[in-house]
């Protein structure tokens, strides 16, 4: 119980860290008149939503809060896949190949639950890398497209959000949830895995300031 009050305190500072960075966007979104910042304030703020949902139901019912995890890789998916498409609005051929490679990962795992491979009540596996191995190559087509240039578009945020996927998902596949909440090893990569979120969330903040500087 020790423990898992640990992991779920470290959680909480993510949160806090994530809440501040909502109402930090909200406050300099008049000096930010463009189009791709509402996409990114709409991001942290429904992650913010999912995360409050997440932390009430782990806190009143320790480990029932699992089926929370679908709506947040989905919805980060969709989200961050909606802003790449905006971003490159310039490029009919990109946008579609986008929007095709998305359809076909949602129905992929649409078909993992109609299929009964996964429960609607446990990590599903497939549905996390999947997510995240996509939105880490979309991120480095990304960076790759914009190779020279000196000031590319949210750095700092796809430059985090990349590194804390690729980080997640590793700590997500090493396991089921009976091994994260009981098994002492795991309960320490559970931590990791809030310490990592906390990191995320210095390069949005990150990010919001230089926004703020322009």
């Amino acid at each position: 119980m020790e423990n898992y009050l640990l992991a779920f305190s470290i959680s909480l500072l993510g949160l806090f860290f994530l809440f501040f960075n909502v109402i930090y966007s909200f406050k300099i979104r008049k000096k930010v008149n463009q189009i791709a910042f509402r996409f990114f304030i709409s991001y942290i703020s429904i992650m913010l939503i999912i995360e409050l949902f997440c932390h009430v139901i782990g806190f009143l019912d320790p480990g029932s809060n699992i089926f929370i995890s679908h709506f947040y890789f989905n919805f980060q998916f969709i989200l961050v896949t909606t802003f790449f498409v905006f971003l490159f609005k310039n490029s009919k051929k990109i946008q579609n190949g986008l929007i095709l490679i998305s359809t076909i990962v949602l129905c992929l795992i649409l078909a993992s639950y109609l299929m009964g491979y996964f429960s609607f009540w446990e990590f599903n596996l497939l549905e996390i890398g999947l997510t995240s191995l996509v939105l880490v190559s979309y991120i480095i087509f990304y960076f790759y497209v914009n190779f020279e240039n000196n000031n590319v578009p949210f750095y700092n945020f796809f430059g985090g959000l990349a590194v804390y996927l690729l980080s997640s998902c590793l700590i997500f596949l090493t396991g089921n949830v009976e091994l994260v909440f009981i098994d002492e090893p795991l309960i320490d990569i559970w931590v990791l895995n809030s310490i990592l979120y906390i990191i995320f969330q210095f390069f949005i903040f990150k990010e919001l300031k230089d926004f703020e500087k322009e």
